[in-house]
């Protein structure tokens, strides 16, 4: 049977360094949302590393700061269970797979920027194999993520919402998230199922 991680600072290692490159690169202002955003018709011409890099990237210090605080609520909700290279690993997979959907499934979407979709797979990845281990406010949790994202797609943002952030809720891109968390998780519970056969 396969154990989760120790508890361990270095766990924490991961969600720290990328709260520091976001904050870092909101202070580089203008030039750097405008190298690193997801722009649809750049991503096209060849420009991948967008992909990721607009995740990192935000409409203003509002918007990164919620995000950051977002990102330190899931970091705290994993208890320092998850390693780095699983933080790494989960980060990587989720921001290509939200940036991928946005250029498959969203062609409308001509740019994006922010940490949200890949936050709100992070809570699914973080939340759904505690819940699977019967921890029960984990349920409560994964629901919550699950009727909030429900909600914004029949809800949309509101004025409100907007001039909080600096712009447009980007909703499907949180709805990406979630299913390639969804994804993740049931991929590495496969995994972990073979290797302890």
């Amino acid at each position: 049977m396969r154990h989760p991680p120790k508890q361990s600072l270095a766990n924490w290692l991961v969600p720290a360094a990328l709260a520091g490159l976001v904050l870092v690169l909101q202070a580089g202002g203008e030039p750097v949302y405008a190298a690193l955003r997801y722009e649809r018709a750049a991503v096209l011409d060849g420009q991948y590393w967008r992909l990721l890099s607009a995740h990192a990237v935000h409409l203003g210090w509002a918007h990164c700061v919620m995000n950051v605080g977002g990102l330190a609520l899931c970091a705290a909700l994993a208890g320092g269970e998850r390693s780095a290279r699983a933080w790494s690993t989960a980060l990587v997979a989720l921001a290509v797979g939200v940036g991928l959907l946005l250029v498959a499934a969203t062609p409308s979407a001509a740019n994006y920027a922010g940490l949200s979709g890949v936050l709100y797979g992070l809570f699914i990845w973080v939340l759904a194999p505690r819940a699977w281990r019967g921890e029960r406010w984990a349920w409560v949790a994964l629901a919550a993520v699950v009727a909030r994202i429900g909600w914004q797609l029949v809800q949309p943002p509101s004025d409100a919402q907007r001039a909080l952030i600096g712009g447009e809720v980007m909703v499907e891109a949180h709805l990406y998230g979630a299913l390639c968390a969804l994804a993740l998780c049931l991929g590495q519970a496969a995994l972990h199922r073979l290797r302890d056969a």
